[in-house]
């Protein structure tokens, strides 16, 4: 029996906007979404409970990333060691089943942006999905400042921030090398939006794929469209260990459009980032710890669905198919 066909994706184009959690990606995925590129429908988006106003993150993409993460040993919060072939193990879920999901979220046509950090990890697989030509926005921000920032958010340690952070902004150059890439720092987006946005929207408009439709963008409303999120202290990276401080000038050299990314030279990871995550993998007391959390955010999302309106609405309906799923249960 053949295999099944892959269901057919909107064509986009598609921008993938990467990046390490608390960097910044929903400020530059809000100035996209400004530009008129579709963002996941409004029920479909997450709705954390603290400070970004909108993570314009779907909901059911990201449940289908941190299934993969499990599948492949790990979590957005341990990530998994990921060797070369990966996305084309027995592990990893049919690229059918992925593509569904692709396109159910973003059902329709038009640019599309899609943003999630586990990409910085996932990219090999989802880059076998994603319809070409396909473009990327690499945000990166201050190793310190995302650790304060998870700290605050997750009660995770500032050494586990840290190393979060060299693993998920080394993975993504690896992945993001042959891929037209726009980089960029998120104390960039704070200190000067205009100027960032614009230099990335001129950046899209010379991709051959988008520039049929840079005439009708709306800088302004673009600008206006990005969420915030708390400032928090870079300080200085005098505690950084010397392969996270070359990472460290490595984004900041990179700065700006590659039409490719090039292969950059990486050193390898950190040996410390490494032993750490692999410890944290296997302390199930901590991954016990990130699922409260993960719980928690769960639970306030459900609460928020059976608030809304919809909700109320489809309560009449929702009590008939239960009643007839008793009756035929009897």
């Amino acid at each position: 029996m053949g295999s099944e066909p892959t269901p057919t994706l909107p064509a986009g184009p598609w921008v993938l906007v990467l990046g390490m959690h608390r960097s910044g990606t929903s400020a530059i995925t809000g100035a996209l979404a400004g530009l008129g590129l579709r963002t996941p429908p409004a029920d479909d988006r997450m709705d954390w409970p603290e400070s970004n106003p909108e993570h314009w993150e779907s909901l059911s993409m990201t449940v289908f990333d941190d299934d993969l993460m499990e599948a492949l040993g790990g979590s957005w919060r341990e990530p998994p060691d990921l060797q070369p072939g990966w996305e084309s193990g027995p592990q990893v879920r049919p690229v059918t089943d992925a593509a569904e999901a692709l396109r159910t979220t973003f059902a329709g046509s038009g640019p599309v942006v899609w943003k999630d950090p586990r990409l910085c990890l996932l990219l090999p697989y989802w880059q076998r999905i994603v319809p070409p030509p396909l473009a990327a926005v690499l945000i990166w921000r201050a190793p310190m400042a995302v650790a304060r920032s998870l700290q605050r958010r997750d009660a995770m340690s500032l050494i586990d921030g840290v190393a979060l952070w060299e693993r998920y902004n080394r993975s993504a150059l690896a992945n993001l090398a042959g891929i037209d890439t726009f980089v960029c720092s998120f104390e960039s987006v704070e200190e000067d939006p205009t100027r960032t946005v614009g230099a990335l929207g001129e950046w899209l408009s010379a991709l051959p794929q988008y520039g049929h439709l840079a005439p009708s963008w709306d800088l302004e409303q673009a600008v206006a469209g990005i969420s915030h999120v708390p400032a928090e202290d870079g300080g200085s990276h005098d505690d950084l260990l010397p392969s996270q401080v070359g990472l460290v000038s490595l984004l900041t050299d990179l700065d700006g459009g590659h039409t490719p990314l090039p292969d950059v030279p990486l050193a390898p990871e950190s040996p410390w980032t490494g032993a750490l995550l692999a410890a944290r993998r296997e302390n199930h007391a901590y991954r016990i710890e990130g699922l409260e959390t993960e719980l928690g955010y769960a639970r306030t999302e459900l609460d928020r669905l059976r608030n809304s309106t919809s909700w109320r609405i489809t309560r009449p309906l929702r009590d008939v198919v239960s009643a007839v799923q008793a009756r035929t249960a009897r």
